[in-house]
């Protein structure tokens, strides 16, 4: 899903000039790249490159010790490769990466040292990955707190803050359902597709919270609904989303008031959904 972002950062820089980036997980690899030099076309040719399912899968190689299915050693070979062993302190402009520490238990923003690493770490998702270890640290997908990482980017210069969110939609309501007239489906549901699907939508929840909290100038969301996860077949169906996304966001900043009936929807839904926390009715005892 990530892939859009460069869609989006190939309409930003014509408009903007892009001075810092931070990013988590796919939001750490396109925006690292891009912080070291590489313009979005030249990113989209690195996606292009894992069209090839040989070349995709020969990157993914099973992890023996059991904390995640794929070691992402292979990944890391492809990181460095891309970013020429290039440090974080190298780049054109700052970039921060987030990620998580599951022996602290508490987020890290990497802003030195190795760049692809710095993306590795930030990428790990749980489960598909195996914690990136360096030191201390055991590292995995910055998004168990930073889906968005909006807070922390208002350390980093700039004038204005663009947040790209490539999260699912979140509905207002729960729906109320009969089981007895469900009906069957035939669908089958791969275990990659449960485990993530089901923590993107919980990242999408967090990521709105971020919105509202932190009130970023522009948002673009580029969330491509018909796409999936590991979508590089897809690299230009998502370059091209991104691009008409960011146009949109763009169009609706410059007419007035519009960032504020976006944050007034954001905020309505943050309070419609708090709203459903759990409530016990019952009745008083005789």
């Amino acid at each position: 899903m990530g892939l859009a972002e460069i869609g989006v950062l190939e309409v930003l820089e014509k408009r903007f000039d892009i001075v810092s980036v931070i990013g988590t997980s796919m939001g750490a690899i396109v925006g690292g790249l891009y912080a070291k030099g590489l313009s979005p076309s030249e990113i989209l040719a690195l996606a292009n490159l894992l069209k090839q399912k040989k070349r995709w899968f020969s990157t993914l190689r099973l992890d023996t010790t059991l904390s995640g299915i794929f070691d992402g050693n292979g990944l890391l070979k492809w990181f460095d490769e891309w970013t020429a062993l290039s440090s974080v302190e190298e780049c054109r402009i700052p970039f921060w990466a987030v990620s998580y520490d599951l022996n602290q238990k508490r987020s890290v923003i990497i802003n030195k040292g190795p760049l692809a690493h710095a993306m590795r770490a930030s990428s790990s998702i749980p489960y598909i990955f195996t914690p990136y270890i360096c030191g201390k640290y055991a590292f995995v997908d910055g998004g168990v707190e930073y889906p968005l990482p909006l807070g922390p980017a208002f350390s980093l210069p700039g004038e204005i803050t663009i947040a790209v969110n490539v999260l699912p939609a979140i509905f207002n309501e729960p729906e109320l359902i009969d089981l007895n007239k469900a009906s069957a489906t035939s669908k089958q549901i791969r275990l990659n597709e449960v485990f993530l699907n089901t923590v993107l939508q919980n990242q999408a929840f967090i990521a709105m919270h971020a919105i509202v909290d932190n009130k970023p100038d522009i948002i673009v969301e580029a969330w491509y609904p018909k796409g999936s996860v590991f979508g590089f077949s897809e690299a230009d169906t998502f370059f091209e989303w991104g691009k008409q996304q960011a146009e949109e966001a763009l169009a609706g900043f410059e007419q007035p008031h519009h960032f504020e009936r976006l944050l007034r929807h954001y905020r309505k839904l943050s309070t419609k959904l708090a709203s459903g926390l759990p409530k016990y009715v019952t009745n008083r005892l005789p």
